[in-house]
């Protein structure tokens, strides 16, 4: 790991370490838009979700999950978690998992296209990838920067990057995820300074924003996700010998 990268993971851990102690475990199933997709490839000790904090996308009890936070791993663990520290490279055997879930992480990542070469490297051929992250970098708040986000994705450079790493993208949900840019420098400001009472704000109005119902595409097109700031995807690994379709 070179200084930069060592630098990026001291940083977010610094953020979340502190940022997590706010929150409490939120329920899987309050993600709805995710987990009706994830749920019928779901297999608790075939699945590993990468960064989750405490807003797990998959049930706790049994699944693999890794995390810089060990508040997070903590909480984890006492429902039944299987929890690591997350390193690179992934503490685990090749084509260990059937799928991977990364939501709001690769964003945070300075080495993105490595950390998706090592899902796809502990990932079986034909496994699933679950991920989410912010699109379009004309939407880049203060909010951004004290989250610790490296980029905004174009679309395109999400969709090159998946491809590299040897993904297909087989369906895509495009969600609304932009702030103007005074919203995004009072909430970045309230999460920096006043991270207990932007906490309490969050955990009253989480509810019904994760359960908003976003619709799923068929196909890899995410020019409508970079025009609304936002993407949950499915991919597929592929194959061996297998090519994506252009």
């Amino acid at each position: 790991m070179d200084a930069a990268a060592t630098q990026n993971r001291e940083r977010n851990h610094a953020i979340y370490e502190d940022l997590w102690t706010h929150y409490e475990l939120f329920p899987h199933s309050g993600w709805a838009h995710a987990w009706a997709e994830i749920e019928p490839l779901y297999q608790p000790d075939r699945t590993l979700e990468i960064g989750p904090g405490m807003f797990p996308h998959v049930p706790i009890a049994g699944t693999h999950f890794v995390d810089l936070s060990r508040h997070a791993l903590r909480a984890l663990s006492g429902q039944g978690g299987l929890c690591a520290v997350a390193t690179t490279p992934l503490p685990y055997s090749d084509e260990r998992f059937d799928l991977v879930c990364l939501f709001e992480v690769l964003e945070h990542v300075t080495e993105d296209e490595a950390l998706l070469v090592e899902i796809a490297r502990v990932m079986k051929p034909g496994g699933h990838l679950f991920m989410s992250c912010p699109c379009n970098p004309d939407y880049w708040t203060y909010y951004d920067q004290v989250m610790g986000h490296e980029r905004r994705y174009r679309a395109d450079e999400l969709s090159v990057r998946l491809a590299s790493a040897g993904f297909v993208i087989e369906k895509v949900c495009p969600r609304h995820d932009r702030m103007d840019g005074w919203f995004g420098a009072v909430f970045g400001f309230g999460t920096k300074y006043l991270p207990g009472f932007t906490a309490s704000i969050v955990r009253r109005y989480l509810p019904k924003v994760a359960a908003m119902p976003w619709e799923w595409y068929d196909g890899g097109d995410l020019a409508k996700a970079e025009s609304m700031g936002g993407v949950t995807l499915r991919a597929r690994k592929l194959l061996p010998g297998e090519h994506a379709m252009k």
